[in-house]
């Protein structure tokens, strides 16, 4: 009786997750988008120092990309920061405003895109900041 219990209670408990909105699966890969990331830059400074400074003294990074279609489905994200500064044109490049404050400390950064809906991350490389 006790197994029958046991086995029920997991039945039980499947289901339920199963059916929950809060499961988070990965995406499908017939929802997957391949892209290609051609070049990009620069790839590393040295810690405070600036680059391709722009009007508001944030710093600029750029990519030559293939594959995303949707300037509106990709963000441009700097270790755990979304960059909010960007520009893509569809299946050509894009560039992202860094502030200064993520170039601040030495270290070693990812630099990757997140596409939209399906949450892919499809990375650039990693940004070296030197001290």
């Amino acid at each position: 009786m006790k197994k029958i219990n046991t086995i029920l209670c997991m039945a039980i408990a499947s289901l339920l997750l199963a059916c929950s909105d809060d499961v988070k699966t990965p995406a499908s890969t017939e929802n997957k988008v391949e892209v290609s990331i051609l070049k990009w830059g620069p790839q590393g400074t040295k810690a405070g120092k600036g680059f391709a400074i722009q009007a508001n003294g944030n710093s600029a990074l750029w990519f030559e990309q293939r594959g995303v279609h949707s300037a509106e489905s990709a963000q441009v994200w700097f270790d755990n920061t979304q960059l909010t500064g960007m520009a893509i044109t569809p299946n050509v490049g894009g560039s992202a405003e860094i502030p200064p404050a993520l170039i601040a400390k030495p270290g070693k950064y990812p630099v990757y895109l997140i596409l939209k809906p399906q949450n892919q991350r499809v990375e650039l490389g990693t940004f070296e900041v030197l001290p």
